[in-house]
Formats: C-alpha cells, structure tokens, sequence
C-alpha cells in the first residue's frame, strides 16, 4: 500500500513541476521586449543637400503595430508632411525631398490597438526620432567650394578694414 502512495506522490510531484515549466515559460515569451527603431538613409551623414531624396525606415519588433504616421518637421519645427503607412514585415518608409536648408527632423508613431492619443493621433505606442541637417548646394562649385568662397571673401573684407 505503502508503494502505491509513493507513486501518487511522485505523480503529483511531476505534474507539479511541469505546470511550473509551462507557466514560467508562458512568462518568458510574453516578457520579450519589443523594439522600435527609425532611421533614414543619411543617418550618420553630417549634411543632406536640399532636395535630395530622404528614406525614413521604422521598423519592430512588434507584431501589434498595424501603421506608422511619419510627421516630418523643418527647422522651425512645423510639420510640412504626415504620411500614414501601413506595416509590412515588421517595417514601414516615408519618403520625401526636403525644401528648405536646417535641421530637420521626422517623427515615426508607432500604432497599435493598446495604444494612447499622443501628438493628435491615436493608439500610440511608441515614438521614435530621427534627423538630418539640409544644407543648400550650390550647383557649379559644391558647399565646400561656397564655404572657400566665403573666407576669401571674409579675408578681401578684413584687408579693406580701414586701419586706426
């Protein structure tokens, strides 16, 4: 008789012991963190020239965000474009030609059913940055050739400075 309880207690034991398992691992899988990311195809570049393409990419790990609205701000900090994107593989692009010369930034939010109301738009979950400084180019001789130009034309000036 004695034998038979064993067995139940050692049964119990298992059974025990394998619903741990499967509630820390259930745990585990839904403790992954997710990860939102932005970045655009002149990041790390100093300077982007004036009307060229820029490439905003977000990107998650999240498989709840449906779409992403991209605010792109200039330099005075006004929205110039929003665009609404839908997410594809875990990814979603904004393109554009910035039109005029600053620091320029593009926000991603990113959206999904438990989100917040942030910056007027609904379902936020995350906000993500990212920026890029626009320079005008000058054609014929390049910035570095304007920027050349503009201290001989400093030196010219401070030669001609009357002298006390």
């Amino acid at each position: 008789m004695s034998r038979g309880l064993n067995v139940k207690r050692m049964s119990l034991l298992f059974t025990a012991m394998a619903m741990v398992f499967v509630c820390a691992g259930l745990m585990t899988v839904n403790a992954v963190p997710k990860d939102y990311n932005v970045t655009s195809n002149f990041h790390g570049i100093d300077t982007t020239p004036l009307g060229a393409n820029v490439i905003v990419t977000a990107t998650t790990t999240d498989t709840s965000i449906y779409q992403v609205t991209f605010l792109w701000k200039n330099a005075a900090e006004n929205i110039v474009w929003t665009d609404v994107v839908q997410v594809v593989g875990g990814s979603a692009q904004s393109t554009h030609q910035p039109n005029s010369g600053g620091d320029w930034g593009v926000q991603a939010l990113f959206q999904g059913p438990d989100g917040k109301t942030k910056e007027q738009v609904e379902l936020v979950v995350a906000i993500k940055t990212t920026s890029f400084f626009v320079v005008p180019e000058v054609p014929i001789i390049g910035t570095a050739g304007a920027s050349l130009a503009m201290f001989a034309g400093l030196a010219v000036k401070m030669k001609r400075k009357p002298q006390n």
